[in-house]
């Protein structure tokens, strides 16, 4: 069987570019906060929550779908590591000293000095979240591919990834974020559940157009990864997996139909 080869120049890069830039910049802009009625109900969230963060969840979906649990793995801890090291440096550029001229000192402080507990609380949420996501999305489809082998119901793994890892992220950032008293403890039960609702609510919207990406990728990068050498996340340079294009696997169950 004659199987196309993917381009030279492969979409990874700038995906995983697109992905640790928005965690960036929802760290940034999730320091404001929003509050509106629905339905008699006083919902608050962040700007983080409603614009950015489901989307990189969205990204998460789309490295795992395609690439496979052991680069999306990789990629959890590229954006991990320059979480931290943005924090640190942002944290730098506070305490350095500044000209008189400097007139905004206080407010450069109020954006980027992000106190210890957000820090903790964010870098915390946003792993064990983004592992979640990804790990449940991997596993299900191992099992789902031996009956919709074609990936007919690619939707009910994204969206169940998405459930289980939002609401861990949301839960860990707000109750450590609780703890170390930056929100107020009477508002923490009404901020994880408005933030997991809204982020899944934004992904589930957004569910067509996570099959459309993937679905181009994998023709354009001839990959679609099930499996891996091993599911521990510290396993850094593990890699494993098997690529249903460069097998034919994908072109025999298609022939074939779903296994009964």
């Amino acid at each position: 069987m004659h199987v196309r080869k993917p381009k030279s120049f492969s979409l990874l890069e700038p995906v995983i570019a697109a992905f640790v830039g928005l965690i960036l910049v929802s760290n940034i802009v999730a320091q404001k906060f929003i509050s509106f009625q629905l339905s008699g109900i006083t919902v608050s969230t962040d700007l983080g929550t409603l614009l950015l963060f489901p989307l990189t969840y969205i990204f998460g979906d789309v490295l795992t779908e395609v690439f496979g649990f052991a680069v999306s793995r990789r990629v959890i801890w590229y954006g991990f590591a320059m979480n931290a090291l943005a924090a640190l440096l942002f944290g730098l550029a506070v305490a350095m000293p500044f000209s008189p001229e400097f007139t905004m000192q206080k407010e450069f402080a109020m954006v980027l000095g992000a106190v210890p507990g957000l820090v903790i609380a964010s870098l915390a949420g946003f792993w064990l979240g983004s592992f979640a996501n990804d790990f449940v999305l991997a596993r299900m489809k191992v099992w789902m591919v031996r009956w919709d082998p074609v990936h007919r119901w690619l939707a009910l793994r994204t969206v169940a990834s998405t459930l289980v890892g939002e609401l861990l992220d949301t839960s860990i950032f707000v109750s450590v974020a609780t703890v170390f008293g930056i929100f107020p403890v009477g508002l923490m039960a009404s901020l994880i559940i408005s933030q997991w609702l809204i982020k899944t609510a934004i992904e589930t919207i957004l569910t067509p157009v996570t099959i459309v990406v993937c679905g181009a990728l994998k023709r354009r990068e001839c990959l679609d990864m099930v499996g891996t050498g091993t599911w521990n996340p510290f396993a850094f340079g593990v890699e494993g997996g098997e690529n249903l294009v460069a097998t034919g696997q994908l072109k025999k169950n298609e022939d074939e139909g779903p296994a009964s």
